[in-house]
């Protein structure tokens, strides 16, 4: 497996560490991660393996304010959008890089609002969406009153440190919590007011656009997970439009699935469904 690291230059200046992973011969498909709010792409590096492993390239970015990326504050992304358009910008990159080539993004959490975000825009581009932890129902997630003290405050402090998540749920797995806690390029700080806020409104318009998908799926889900519910991938199971669709929630895994005991099995999954697709 060979690794390679660049950067990517946003259109607004800022310049965002991107990772591949490659294999040895030409690949036979491509796999574009998205990683999850307050963490980076390098959390993925064995999941990158796995795949390459059985023949895919695999790329991924830290998103702006986040990881090796740059931005200030950090961890704040008011303007979802923006991380949309960093994202295409690479899956353009990444699509010139293996011209001819089927490209799946796969995302995690933030991840995978941002990838279906993306695929609602650009799935005539795409091969498939692979989604873990879908966090796109907001009201199962955060109590509605501290949505709305964030639409208060968000007009005169968007800054302000506002919902501390349960970081500590994302395994049942004690040493990849005590990895995640102890790793300099995750920051486990409350999200800030203008980015809840901000995710709120991007979830709202990404609900309504939900039916408009109809590209290969794959939704993935632990069934115990405590920082987003399962109702999530279910929701975009119901009303994506896809002929092929495919949702599956594990009984008793938490958050990051592919972190979990049984990461070998999920993953396993992973890359069944992507061989029966290229």
């Amino acid at each position: 497996m060979k690794t390679i690291t660049d950067t990517l230059q946003t259109a607004d200046g800022l310049t965002l560490h991107t990772q591949g992973w490659l294999p040895d011969a030409d690949p036979k498909a491509v796999v574009l991660i998205v990683h999850g709010i307050a963490e980076h792409i390098g959390r993925y590096t064995h999941v990158a393996a796995f795949l390459v492993e059985r023949g895919s390239a695999v790329y991924g970015l830290d998103h702006r304010t986040h990881g090796r990326s740059q931005g200030e504050p950090r961890v704040y992304i008011p303007d979802f959008d923006r991380a949309v358009d960093d994202l295409k910008q690479f899956f353009d990159r990444v699509k010139a890089a293996h011209p001819g080539k089927k490209i799946f993004v796969y995302g995690h959490s933030m991840g995978s609002f941002l990838a279906t975000s993306f695929a609602v825009r650009y799935q005539d581009e795409m091969a498939g969406l692979i989604s873990s932890g879908s966090p796109v129902r907001v009201e199962d997630t955060i109590a509605p009153l501290v949505i709305r003290v964030g639409s208060l405050l968000n007009a005169v402090a968007p800054r302000l440190k506002l919902i501390k998540l349960d970081l500590n749920a994302i395994s049942r797995d004690a040493a990849v919590v005590a990895a995640y806690n102890a790793d300099p390029l995750v920051v486990n700080q409350p999200v800030r007011v203008g980015m809840a806020v901000g995710y709120q409104k991007a979830v709202g318009r990404l609900s309504q656009d939900l039916p408009r998908l109809r590209l290969p799926l794959l939704l993935l889900h632990g069934g115990a997970d405590r920082i987003a519910p399962p109702s999530g991938s279910e929701q975009v199971y119901r009303e994506a439009q896809s002929a092929d669709k495919t949702l599956k929630i594990y009984p008793g895994l938490y958050h990051e699935i592919h972190n979990e005991p049984e990461q070998v099995e999920v993953l396993a999954d992973v890359a069944a469904w992507l061989d029966a697709r290229v």
